[in-house]
């Protein structure tokens, strides 16, 4: 999951540019349309948890927190149930709540165990059940293993996955530097990553959410790096000559493709088992920022061989590339920032509408393209791991920072404030393993 601003010829004055505020640029959105269909979201009471005080309150707050971004449910109160008390489906039913979620913590050696129960209230049965050993309350793992937990609630309740145990990379401008930085999906512990004093950029996850490549200045020059998130060992993918940028990882986490300069041009190339590989032969335009398809069977990338830059899909290791972002004859189109869904063929991309961008859908066929947002400059879209929610970042969207977007019922939610930008969304990083 990878993408990032256009860079052309001169990195790192062009990379601000393509950051900066979009010039004046002719609509190429009058076939694209804000549009979003209301859906009934059932209702889901979560009860109050029995057994250890204060850690049940902490995990229930955050199971509670979980389900409601989700965005497949209307949370209801539970004003009145004490824990410990007997599911009542029916009495629940009567109070606008289609599933309800009983839970204990109770304490174990090591650590804590969380029990929880999905009960449907339409028909009166148990839909899930399970428990979960969780850390001590504190530790650092033990709001992501309750996250963990939530995302097996939302899979008992929809049969599809959730994202809460996961994180989002993306970059904070200092004074006179960007670092990389990770926050958990709600928002919660943001971390430092990189203290280079210098421009990092572009952080990429590897499909193990173990390892994040990137692009930093360090060296003085623009240079891919990888960096194991446990042990905090770096080591360089690849030092070219000219630049080493927008890296993504193939779904197998062998091979890491990225834009770099090859013949004048900045062309596609991936480093692998295989060693160095380029992909794009070009006359005089550029290409750059590549996502992979959920089988590493294609790429998305942008390319500017139209003269502006768009969205291109093309199989590997090379060949025909076909343009699905939005482009008329005439008229011209500004796309950049491909990002291949996990688990479908959309691809999300920023666009410049009336000038402004925005972030736009479309299948991987070219079809089917959807305007996602149309309020304040909207950029660098980035997929969760459900496929159905997208993060971006917003210079001027209630004071700028990274958002978060629901593509079905058109719900933002922010996650991050100030200059923030370049975010990039883990997969799953903990699954639940207790027993149902």
């Amino acid at each position: 999951m990878r993408r990032s601003p256009l860079l052309i010829a001169v990195p790192l004055a062009i990379l601000c540019a393509a950051v900066a505020p979009a010039a004046a640029q002719d609509s190429v959105g009058v076939r694209l349309r804000l549009r979003y269909e209301p859906r009934y979201e059932p209702g889901f009471v979560v009860l109050p948890f029995g057994g250890n005080d204060v850690a049940a309150r902490a995990a229930r707050e955050v199971v509670r927190q979980d389900l409601e971004y989700s965005d497949r449910f209307e949370l209801k109160d539970a004003a009145g149930a004490r824990p410990g008390d007997p599911v009542d489906a029916a009495a629940w039913r009567e109070r606008g709540a289609d599933w309800v979620l009983d839970g204990s913590v109770e304490s174990s050696a090591g650590g804590l165990v969380l029990r929880l129960t999905l009960t449907d209230a339409v028909y009166g049965q148990q839909k899930g059940s399970g428990t979960f050993p969780l850390p001590a309350m504190g530790s650092r793992g033990f709001r992501m293993a309750v996250h963990a937990a939530s995302d097996a609630v939302v899979r008992w309740a929809t049969g599809e996955p959730g994202m809460a145990a996961s994180r989002i990379a993306y970059v904070v401008q200092g004074r006179g530097s960007k670092e990389i930085y990770v926050v958990d999906s709600d928002g919660e512990n943001p971390t430092r990553v990189t203290l280079d004093g210098s421009i990092a950029l572009s952080p990429a996850w590897s499909p193990d959410g173990r390892k994040l490549a990137y692009t930093s200045y360090k060296s003085g020059a623009p240079f891919l790096y990888e960096r194991d998130l446990g042990t905090g060992a770096e080591r360089v993918v690849s030092n070219r000559s000219g630049i080493n940028i927008t890296p993504s990882y193939s779904p197998d986490g062998r091979t890491i493709a990225f834009g770099t300069t090859a013949g004048g041009n900045t062309e596609i190339a991936t480093v692998g088992p295989g060693g160095l590989r380029q992909h794009t032969q070009s006359r005089r335009a550029e290409n750059l920022s590549p996502s992979f398809s959920p089988d590493g069977g294609r790429i998305a990338f942008v390319s500017d061989r139209l003269g502006e830059p768009g969205v291109y899909v093309m199989g590997m290791p090379g060949g025909e590339a076909r343009l699905v972002s939005e482009y008329r004859y005439g008229r011209g189109g500004y796309s950049t920032s491909p990002d291949w869904s996990p688990t479908g063929p959309w691809i999300a991309y920023s666009s410049r509408v009336n000038g402004v961008p925005q972030i736009v859908m479309v299948g991987a066929d070219g079809e089917g393209a959807r305007l996602l947002t149309d309020r304040g400059r909207n950029e660098d879209p980035s997929w969760a791991p459900d496929g159905r929610h997208l993060v971006f970042a917003s210079p001027d969207r209630e004071g700028g920072g990274l958002f978060v977007l629901d593509t079905v019922s058109g719900k933002v939610r922010r996650l991050a404030s100030g200059r923030v930008g370049l975010p990039d969304w883990s997969p799953i990083l903990v699954r639940a393993t207790g027993t149902r």
